[in-house]
């Protein structure tokens, strides 16, 4: 009898030791290679998940619920344990809203961080295949401003690639609606904030229909305005043709993040930026709302001319009195952004210079970076996660950007690449500075 309950308890550790973790594979480059050609984790699990009207304005700790079911059910990984003690983790966890043992359901689910005597809040959205868990640097920070946190999950995303390819637009527009409503009836003072593509849908639906009175400012972190890509139109046509279904196919082993990215995501991402174009803007009644905006100038993603363009359009104190009160942070050439919007805008500019802190190790500041903390354990200087998505058509330079201890940091320029192998930065070596910007902002607003 002790016999077979030793073997059985040896049977127990063993299976502890060889427990998967939303960290297992991320140092081993033999099963990243694995997962990229098999397309380990870029499908869902095919469960069906209840639909919740969004037009009746359900409680948001009813939407919470909803979301983390659909992770739950249709995200193959949700239940493996996830260590990842960020502090947002670490808020709340204090406040009961999240166990001590984290699992990857409980990371990538939308979240909300309560003050017991605050009627104001930051509404973040997220970007294209990206989760709530992206805004655990920003969370922790307006937390501690004092405001209470609101996060939503877009439709599609926390579960795996695949499940983009079955979205409708009109999902996107519907969660956007409940979330700016539903967070308006509950609070007096309201700020929206978006990233990337999440920047986009907040935009349009500010601009298609009267900002609610409790919405005070808008904050957007390398907003999706235009895509160097000019031929995004053309990605609806490119899916419907038989087994073309990916533009990008990558091993999915950023358990918060989609490293795949089908045609459906682009054709998505098209229909959120074409509601926002200069041309269209022009013709709209733009709201009374200041607006801070951060953006990198090389982003290899999003022109960053296109958003000079939105920053300068919106900026117009003499029609809108609260834009006199807009703020650009720019990483890069601060003469560029002056050039475009003129010495009356407010701009903060930071850019990297070689040797010199707090980025001597980075070339420059990519898209994805703008939001993330150097200290983030997973995203930051000493995170465990790399992107090394520029390389995958060649296997050799993949292995040795996830590999190699010498590699260069930056966004994904042509110019960069060419000095070396190269990860793209995920972190904010300015994240100090950027803190210190949006305190003075939120000063302003009223």
């Amino acid at each position: 009898m002790m016999r077979l309950f030793l073997l059985s308890l040896l049977g127990f550790v063993s299976s502890l030791s060889w427990a998967q973790t939303c960290l297992s594979h991320i140092d081993d480059i033999d099963y990243t290679m694995a997962a990229k050609a098999k397309g380990t984790y870029r499908w869902v699990n095919e469960a069906k998940v209840n639909t919740l009207d969004l037009a009746k304005l359900p409680e948001f700790s009813r939407y919470l619920q909803h979301a983390r079911d659909t992770i739950s059910k249709r995200n193959p990984r949700s239940t493996w344990p996830c260590p990842i003690n960020t502090k947002t983790v670490q808020l709340l966890q204090a406040q009961k809203q999240l166990p001590d043992s984290l699992q990857v359901v409980d990371l990538l689910s939308p979240f909300e961080l309560r003050h017991a005597n605050s009627n104001k809040v930051a509404l973040l959205f997220h970007g294209l295949t990206d989760s709530p868990f992206t805004y655990h640097s920003l969370a922790a920070f307006f937390y501690d401003q004092g405001y209470n946190v609101r996060t939503v999950l877009l439709p599609g995303h926390g579960t795996a690639a695949s499940d983009l390819r079955e979205v409708d637009f009109k999902q996107w527009q519907e969660i956007t609606e409940y979330a700016i409503a539903r967070t308006s009836k509950d609070y007096d003072n309201v700020i929206i904030g978006g990233y990337s593509t999440g920047a986009a849908l907040a935009i349009a639906h500010l601009t298609e229909q009267p900002a609610p009175k409790q919405v005070r400012a808008v904050m957007l972190w390398s907003p999706a305005t235009e895509p160097h890509n000019k031929n995004g139109w053309m990605s609806k046509w490119v899916d419907r043709i038989p087994f073309v279904n990916w533009i990008d196919e990558d091993a999915d082993i950023d358990f918060a993040k989609y490293e795949s990215f089908p045609f459906a995501a682009a054709t998505l991402a098209h229909e959120a930026m074409r509601r926002i174009t200069p041309k269209k803007l022009a013709k709209k009644e733009l709201p009374n709302l200041p607006l801070f905006i951060a953006q990198s100038d090389v982003d290899t993603t999003i022109d960053a001319r296109a958003t000079l363009a939105l920053a300068k359009l919106w900026h117009n104190p003499a029609e809108r009195p609260n834009t006199l009160n807009d703020v650009l942070v720019y990483y890069g050439d601060k003469s560029r952004a002056v050039g475009a919007l003129g010495k009356q805008h407010t701009i903060a500019s930071y850019a990297c210079q070689p040797g010199m802190p707090p980025c001597n190790e980075v070339l420059s500041l990519s898209h994805i970076s703008v939001i993330n903390s150097p200290a983030h354990p997973y995203y930051g200087k000493q995170g465990t996660y790399r992107n090394c998505g520029s390389y995958l058509e060649d296997d050799t330079l993949y292995r040795a950007c996830k590999s190699d201890d010498d590699v260069l940091v930056g966004e994904r320029t042509e110019q960069n690449l060419a000095k070396g192998v190269l990860k793209r930065l995920t972190y904010n070596p300015f994240f100090n500075e950027l803190e210190q910007d949006m305190v003075h902002f939120l000063e302003n607003v009223k």
